[in-house]
């Protein structure tokens, strides 16, 4: 009887060993799938759609200054890295010949001066001749000369409307080529052409109606540049390119042009060449005239008019050697800094670039946008920015231009973008490299998982929702999904704890 007991005690403990080992092995089991199991939390947040580039800044004023003149440089009064006034003088070449000149000014108008004391006797028959000769001579002058500067104005001002015209899209998809624009604009106007293209029976395939500067119907051409409107302006469209209902503009005169500044700048000059040249031909006149009644008036009264002409001409003798003077030193055109000079003191200047100027405080950042993204980014589009200088700082800018021009690197075409700066930091310089995001579109503060949590079948979003212990699947709707691995949510709340699939 007693071994009989022995024995059931060791079968039922051997039976508690194995009943206690499973429990362990199912309370083990049980851990390692909890600690298995991938959760997050719904919170509250930004969803964004971003672009992310590298870009590098530059200084929106930079001066390559020179002399307009060769000569010696007679005294540097900067160095590298100096801080300048918009006028403080940089450099002067000598002037010693120039300083001759001013003194034989200066002694001509002392001469003419002292000559408007003197009294003279009346003008002979022959003397009024010529007075009278010279004035009708001085008028065809500046007649000729008003014709002629009129012309070389009008000239320059058709130089720059007509100057690097091209048609271009507002459709950031359209992949057809630009029409090609020739001629000369010959009109008074200025504005836009807007050319809408059209599917038509033509030998092209196409036709356009014109509006804007000018309108009316015309059929495009594939093989020769025709007439676009009267008012001298040509155009091509391209015979592998498909134009049916597209839209294009061409403004007159091209703003975006890298040309438009020089053509502009030549414009202007034209325009104060014929002030300056008709103004002295003007003058001219009034000498001749003044110098006419001089002869031609009683002695005394004469006399002091030739003199007061001969004083003014004496005073505008030494203002012309004083300009030329003053182009002997080089001046600041802008408050900035000196960042490179090439010359030293005693050495010749030539015409080309001797010292360089950078703007202190105007940088832009220059971004390029690969032709994957560049439909995406437009004008007006908020930008991050962490340049490798100063990483624990982001810059906020805004996207003020995107260039309708690619640049191919590597065989990869990108699109140049400028970046305008919201405020600009004391530490930053031009050359500086930063990581871009543009923001594409983000949401404001809502409901957001990572993207991982999301499951989407047949159009339908749901996420596995943890209550308590169980899980059950609940219909979401995604209301933006962002490529910085967050989606926008709602039909969960906030603090839910959702399960990975």
């Amino acid at each position: 009887m007693k071994r009989f007991l022995r024995h059931r005690f060791f079968y039922i403990s051997i039976a508690l060993i194995l009943i206690g080992a499973m429990v362990l092995m199912m309370y083990f089991s049980g851990r390692n799938n909890d600690e298995g199991i991938v959760v997050a939390t719904v919170d509250s947040g930004v969803v964004r759609q971003l672009v992310s580039v590298s870009g590098v800044t530059k200084a929106k004023q930079t001066a390559d200054l020179s002399f307009p003149t060769p000569g010696y440089v007679e005294s540097i009064l900067v160095e590298v890295g100096d801080v300048v006034e918009a006028g403080d003088i940089l450099l002067t070449m000598d002037a010693d010949a120039l300083l001759a000149d001013r003194q034989e000014a200066v002694a001509a108008l002392t001469k003419v001066k002292s000559e408007k004391l003197e009294l003279l006797t009346g003008p002979q028959a022959e003397s009024r001749a010529v007075t009278s000769e010279t004035v009708a001579l001085k008028e065809r002058s500046l007649q000729t000369t008003k014709e002629t500067e009129a012309k070389k104005v009008e000239n320059a001002l058709a130089a720059l409307r007509s100057a690097s015209l091209t048609a271009f899209s507002n459709d950031d998809n359209e992949d057809a080529t630009p029409p090609t624009i020739s001629g000369t604009y010959t009109c008074d106007a200025e504005g836009i052409y807007e050319i809408e293209v059209y599917n038509s029976g033509s030998s092209s395939g196409y036709s356009y109606r014109l509006s804007g500067l000018e309108t009316g119907v015309y059929t495009a051409s594939t093989l020769q540049a025709i007439p676009l409107g009267d008012c001298g302006l040509r155009i091509i469209f391209d015979a592998n390119s498909s134009y049916g209902n597209t839209t294009w503009y061409v403004e007159i005169p091209n703003t975006t042009s890298d040309a438009y500044i020089t053509y502009k700048n030549a414009y202007e000059l034209a325009l104060t060449q014929a002030s300056t040249t008709i103004a002295l031909a003007e003058q001219d006149l009034a000498l001749a005239k003044a110098s006419a009644t001089s002869n031609n008036a009683p002695a005394r009264s004469e006399a002091l008019v030739r003199a007061d002409a001969s004083i003014a001409q004496a005073e505008a003798r030494l203002l012309r050697v004083e300009s030329e003077l003053a182009n002997h030193t080089l001046r600041a055109p802008f408050s900035g800094t000196v960042t490179s000079l090439d010359i030293e003191e005693g050495e010749i200047a030539g015409t080309t670039p001797i010292i360089t100027v950078l703007a202190q405080s105007a940088f832009e950042m220059t971004a390029r946008i690969p032709e994957i993204d560049v439909s995406k980014v437009v004008v007006g589009q908020k930008v991050d920015m962490l340049f490798d200088a100063k990483s624990d700082e982001v810059i906020t800018g805004t996207v003020t231009f995107v260039s309708l021009n690619a640049t191919e690197i590597d065989g990869v075409a990108y699109f140049e973008a400028y970046i305008s700066f919201d405020s600009t930091p004391s530490w930053l310089r031009s050359g500086l490299n930063a990581d871009i995001n543009v923001i594409i579109s983000e949401s404001d503060t809502t409901l957001r998982l990572p993207k991982r949590f999301i499951t989407t079948t047949d159009g339908v979003s749901s996420v596995l929702k943890r209550i308590g212990e169980e899980t059950a699947t609940t219909t979401v709707t995604v209301t933006l999904e962002g490529n910085d691995g967050f989606v926008a949510i709602t039909g969960l709340t906030e603090g839910d704890i959702v399960v990975a699939p």
